[in-house]
């Protein structure tokens, strides 16, 4: 059962917390010192993005107008997936500081994923998906999320600037009914960022997903930098903790609404001293800039590029030295001065910080 302090219900996604206790081969391999290759990427295949959402961590990133994108070629789309099969890479989602749907070459690259039987998943914000590629899209997919943190067209208008609401919804729609008539494994989903602006939509997106027939919606804080640049109203999630258990409550058997209660609560801290899940997981720009974290895409970039996928082979930058080097130099990195709050390594970096700073007394378990 997922720890939450609202209704009971099972989670199969692990949305609030992580999956690194299946890959143990992976950690002891870690824990013994030894170079290992990262067992996740989260890439985007363009700069830019059709969107403006109020909340977009993309924009501190470096995220160009979808007008003035960059797009990732397709043979380096598909070197860099047969390099990560080749490494020990065992998934790899489609999120970047951009809309990789703006990348003809995404469809491409999910057919061959499928052909060497790579995971792979895709978030995206559902504006341009093309009909006529949807079916064969989900069929190499592990999941699909739709980014919405709106329940009405105004309220979607007013948060990600952009009139589609209608749009995007009935392209969840037709991803839903596609799933049902062929029986797909797919994993439909709806991701909902809360900030100040949209917490009365809550409860309305909770509804319209069940009435939609996705499998889950997860609700999530907006991440911010230490200083707060995109004004993250962290004690405000405090307040609303009811409203959120109202959400849950819409969960049943075939439908999860999941609150990442963890990163709602921490009021923008982490409770790890040092970033371990860099080795673990990687983030690639959609100009195939390789990092160990998207925080820094725009932010110090210099120090912590890892290499170029579009340049070298994803094989070569993992073996190389500036690789390892820069995953030293996060080590240094003050996690809660320095970087994003809430960022996508939280989970997996506490679980590995617990784990090189045992208690006292381990054997007594």
């Amino acid at each position: 059962m997922a720890d939450r302090p609202g209704k009971k219900i099972k989670d199969e996604y692990m949305m609030d917390s992580h999956k690194l206790l299946w890959h143990l081969d992976r950690v002891c391999q870690w824990q013994q010192g030894k170079r290992i290759a990262p067992l996740h990427l989260d890439i985007g295949i363009t700069t830019g993005c059709n969107m403006g959402c109020v909340y977009c961590y993309g924009v501190l990133q470096g995220r160009d107008m979808a007008n003035q994108r960059f797009n990732m070629p397709k043979d380096a789309l598909l070197r860099l997936l047969k390099d990560a099969k080749d490494i020990g890479v065992r998934s790899i989602a489609f999120i970047g500081e951009g809309e990789n749907t703006l990348n003809d070459a995404l469809y491409d690259g999910l057919s061959f994923a499928k052909e060497i039987d790579l995971d792979v998943s895709i978030a995206t914000n559902g504006i341009k998906i093309p009909r006529e590629r949807l079916q064969d899209m989900m069929e190499a997919l592990k999941w699909m999320r739709f980014n919405i943190s709106a329940a009405t067209r105004d309220s979607y208008y007013n948060i990600h600037k952009i009139k589609a609401y209608d749009r995007v919804v009935n392209n969840i729609q037709a991803a839903v009914e596609l799933k049902r008539k062929h029986k797909m494994e797919i994993a439909i989903g709806l991701q909902m960022v809360v900030v100040r602006d949209n917490i009365s939509d809550i409860v309305p997106l909770a509804r319209l997903g069940k009435k939609l027939g996705v499998d889950y919606l997860v609700v999530k804080p907006c991440s911010d930098t230490y200083d707060g640049t995109m004004s993250t109203p962290h004690e405000k999630y405090l307040e609303i903790e009811d409203i959120m258990q109202e959400a849950e409550c819409f969960s049943d058997e075939s439908y999860t609404v999941s609150v990442k209660w963890r990163k709602m609560k921490n009021l923008g801290r982490k409770g790890f001293e040092m970033c371990y899940g860099t080795s673990f997981l990687l983030q690639i720009s959609g100009d195939g800039t390789v990092f160990p974290c998207g925080h820094f895409f725009n932010i110090r970039r210099d120090e912590f590029t890892m290499g170029n996928i579009i340049d070298a082979s994803l094989k070569e930058v993992v073996k190389s030295e500036r690789y390892w080097n820069v995953h030293k130099k996060i080590q240094c990195v003050n996690v809660n001065r320095d970087c994003e709050t809430n960022c996508r390594h939280y989970y997996i970096s506490q679980f590995l910080w617990d784990l090189k700073n045992p208690p006292r007394h381990v054997n007594f378990i």
